[in-house]
């Protein structure tokens, strides 16, 4: 694998690609906060980070419904758009990992549903922050990086209220694919109160592929789809300043979806060799209707002058609940359940100057985590209820020199997991307690060499529980106490260069990741535990030639195997589930006037071939690409965005859905469904 030793040649690529250009473009700085409770600008972060800001996520929302949608046509290292609700199969950089919304965790830490990004719908959302890589510094568990999605709020003085309603359809079935969404929010800060409440309502039609197949609702398995569902979204914030250095707020959100779909039938009919996708027969096998009920509530008080420094303390409660679907799949039938998770937890946060140019950030994140799989039309749970306790204090020095930053930290789990006696199928398995003390150090390092070249780097480590309940549903033990309570321990290094010219700005970023238990599954889709390590390649341009031409692109290229027997030899592939194939993406923005903008979005999937026949996720993949085209026009008094998805209406099966439709075992005749085709949108926005 050549990916860590080519670092070199393409930053100085990326670097000196910049010279000579002119009109220099003068951009508001960004900031990322990263749950921490501090800000830390995107060109000092000693690590990769991604912004997403409001008008961005405006603009994509036309075309894309999700969270997950947005962030694979964005951000470098995470893996494209499955085409449904779940994020199962989207990694970043190959790896699990954590989703915040307003610094609540959403992930499950004891048993990974993959639905953590679709706990908020777009409406609600202000800024998205992305840090990729391992970030145990931030929470319980992260391998692959972490998502904070932030929510909207009133800006000082102001006070407005918004109405949107919008609709989506396909052109070739416009009826059945009619989908609608409409929103009402309000909000306004003056003097020392400020607060925020918006109502959203979104129901969806059915879909179907470019060549007219109609989609199934569920188009992956039982992961979830976002077709045929009713959703609600409700959020609403509060805040007040106690005095010119303290601050407290409120939080309740609450997004529910169900999904009551006419064609919730047997899935078949799927082909690689005919082109076929797999459709959908009339009718439902389910019990009960598919869906999510996510519900969060948090409560934040800040104080600035606290041993020289400040102080912010986050106590927050998260239920969510989740109803899949039931599945036939070669003639057998797989039962519907549901899972519970309820997370309660706080986390205590010092920003401590220590002296000069150097402060501490310490504290203490404390969880607790319950969670059930309830089966909805079998009598018998094969997977046990899990109560985690956790707490973790965490210390991280910083040194802030102006051109140099040096940053290094240590955060110690303490994770206790009671399991209770369940029948794995087979056999009864005593329950028991699961410890584990888990010491995790960080470093990293940014050096601007020039105002326009900043080098960065560093090593960091990160724990997660992984599929605890998956494996000892998998396993033959015959109790809890027998267990391995290593878990899944990663270690990450990374290289990086980033920085601008004459409204030229760039990144590159090479990076390594290794595993001692890495997670992926076999033909049999029983669970595979396995050391693995994962390599990439991350780049990022941007160039504005004046105020009405802008154009950019990303691109990202992994590589990863893992040792399948034991005898410390990488000696298989990890599948294109885990490791997507090389991804690109272009935009083309045009702003002519104040009136109106225009962008065209490419996002190119290549092929990728991993090289082993033993598990799932390693079919050949066969490339694809996707344009998205959006405008916006001032129409009124309110604005109007209109797009299409699909543009070309191009004929392909997303990454995860051809990554299962493994030939040998007739899984294409269920896997193999094909993507939505050209989808028009349009949303209108009165604001006043």
């Amino acid at each position: 694998m050549k990916i860590w030793t080519t670092v070199s040649v393409l930053a100085l690529a990326a670097a000196t690609s910049a010279f000579g250009q002119e009109d220099v473009v003068e951009l508001a700085p960004i900031l990322v906060s990263a749950n921490r409770g501090t800000e830390t600008l995107v060109e000092e972060a000693t690590v990769s980070v991604s912004v997403i800001g409001e008008e961005e996520i405006k603009e994509r929302a036309t075309v894309n419904t999700q969270v997950g949608e947005i962030l694979g046509k964005t951000v470098p290292g995470f893996a494209v758009p499955t085409a449904n609700l779940t994020e199962y199969g989207q990694t970043l950089r190959g790896r699990n990992f954590l989703t915040f919304i307003d610094g609540v965790p959403q992930t499950n830490t004891l048993n990974n549903d993959f639905r953590a990004l679709s706990g908020i719908g777009l409406s609600a959302v202000e800024q998205i922050e992305v840090v990729r890589g391992t970030t145990a510094a931030y929470g319980f568990g992260g391998a692959g990086g972490l998502v904070n999605v932030i929510t909207r709020k009133p800006k000082d003085g102001e006070r407005f209220t918004e109405l949107s309603f919008g609709l989506s359809f396909q052109d070739e079935e416009p009826g059945d694919s009619l989908s609608y969404r409409m929103q009402a929010l309000t909000a306004q800060k003056a003097g020392r109160f400020d607060y925020l409440l918006s109502l959203a309502v979104k129901d969806t039609g059915s879909s179907f592929a470019a060549t007219g197949e109609r989609r199934p609702p569920d188009s992956f398995g039982t992961q979830g789809g976002t077709d045929d569902i009713r959703a609600y979204d409700l959020l609403v914030k509060g805040g007040v300043d106690l005095t010119e250095s303290q601050r407290l707020e409120v939080s309740l959100s609450t997004y529910d979806y169900e999904q009551d779909s006419n064609w919730a039938g047997r899935v078949a009919g799927g082909s690689i060799a005919a082109n076929t996708s797999a459709t959908p027969s009339a009718g439902s096998l389910n019990t009960r209707t598919p869906g999510t009920e996510n519900r969060s509530l948090s409560l934040k008080y800040l104080n600035e002058d606290v041993l020289g420094g400040s102080m912010d303390l986050l106590v927050y409660h998260n239920d969510r609940t989740n109803t899949f679907t039931r599945t036939e799949f070669l003639g057998f039938e797989y039962p519907q359940y549901e899972t519970e998770s309820q997370k309660t937890g706080a986390r205590l946060t010092f920003n401590t100057p220590v002296s000069g140019a150097t402060r501490v950030v310490w504290g203490l994140d404390v969880l607790r985590d319950e969670t059930k799989v309830n089966p909805i039309d079998t009598a018998v749970a094969t997977t046990p209820d899990m109560k985690m306790t956790g707490y973790a204090p965490f210390a991280q020095l910083t040194y802030d020199a102006g051109r140099l930053n040096l940053t290094g930290g240590l955060r110690y789990e303490v994770l206790d997991v009671d399991v209770a006696t369940f029948f794995n199928g087979t056999s009864t398995v005593q329950g028991g307690e699961v410890k584990y003390r888990e010491p995790l150090w960080n470093a990293s390092a940014s050096y601007e060499i020039t105002p326009s070249v900043t080098v960065f780097g560093g090593y960091a480590e990160t724990f997660q529980l992984g599929a605890l309940s998956r494996a000892l549903a998998d396993s033959t033990f015959a109790s809890v106490d027998s267990i391995d309570g290593e878990g899944q321990r990663t270690e990450s290094y990374e290289l990086g260069i980033r920085g601008g010219f004459g409204g030229f700005d760039y990144s590159a970023a090479v990076f390594r990741s290794d595993s001692n238990a890495g997670e992926t599954y076999d033909a049999d889709l029983n669970l595979v535990l396995a050391p693995e390590r994962i390599e990439g390649i991350e780049l990022t341009a941007d160039y504005t030639f004046n105020e009405t031409w802008k154009i950019g692109g990303t691109a990202t290229l992994l590589d990863g195997d893992y040792d399948t027997d034991g005898d410390g030899v990488r000696d298989s592939d990890l599948g294109s589930d885990r490791v997507a194939p090389t991804k690109l993406t272009a935009y083309v923005a045009f702003a002519p006037n104040v009136w109106s903008d225009y962008r065209l979005d490419v996002l190119y999937s290549g092929s990728h071939d991993p090289d082993s026949s033993q598990f799932t996720g390693l079919q050949n993949i066969e490339s694809y690409m996707v344009v998205d085209s959006t405008a916006r026009f001032d129409v009124g008094p309110g604005t109007l965005r209109v797009g299409i998805h699909n543009l070309f209406d191009e004929d392909y099966v997303p990454v995860l859905q051809q990554s299962y439709s493994v030939q040998a075992f007739g899984y294409d005749d269920y896997y193999y469904v094909k993507a939505p085709g050209r989808t028009i949108s349009a949303d209108y926005t009165i604001r006043f």
